[in-house]
């Protein structure tokens, strides 16, 4: 079982990658709906990650490229919890440092099962706080892998719809 599949399969990994991939896609165009709804005009963006379809990737055709490039945002990475945590949510370590590096902001919806699902805007420089102020665990929903621990009390959220 290699790395990235963590605990599944590669048959659950190849399902999970689609279905995760085109929820982070559906998640961010009702992102860009709000900000329309809010500021009149909708922004411009690209696809900038790997794999922004859900196709199943090689492990050396990989990034933690973010998701997207947003004019007047520049690089967002869409990250998501489907229940609606209300204690703690994880970070991947490895990725929110290459975040930093990027200079790119994580998207964070929270409750995607909910009936109003809410998100935040984690900018660099709280990337960077949480890089300094937040636990590091090994977490079971990423399979072990060293994560960040956060408090969802340390944002403010908005309601995504």
């Amino acid at each position: 079982m290699s790395y990235r599949h963590d605990r599944r399969s590669k048959e659950e990994f190849e399902k999970e990658i689609k279905e995760y991939t085109l929820e982070e896609r559906s998640l961010f165009f009702m992102w860009l709906d709000l900000v329309e709804k809010e500021t009149g005009k909708r922004p411009e963006y690209k696809d900038a990650g790997c794999g922004n379809h859900g196709e199943l990737l090689e492990d050396n055709e990989v990034s933690t490229h973010p998701d997207f490039e947003v004019n007047g945002y520049g690089l967002v990475e869409v990250k998501f919890s489907k229940p609606m945590l209300d204690n703690v949510f994880h970070l991947k370590e490895n990725q929110v440092r290459s975040y930093i590096k990027k200079n790119a902001t994580i998207l964070m919806v929270n409750g995607i099962n909910s009936d109003i699902p809410e998100y935040t805007m984690l900018k660099p420089s709280a990337l960077k706080d949480i890089v300094d102020s937040c636990d590091v665990v090994k977490w079971w929903g990423f399979g072990n892998k060293k994560a960040f621990r956060i408090p969802i009390k340390k944002y403010i959220w908005w309601p995504l719809k």
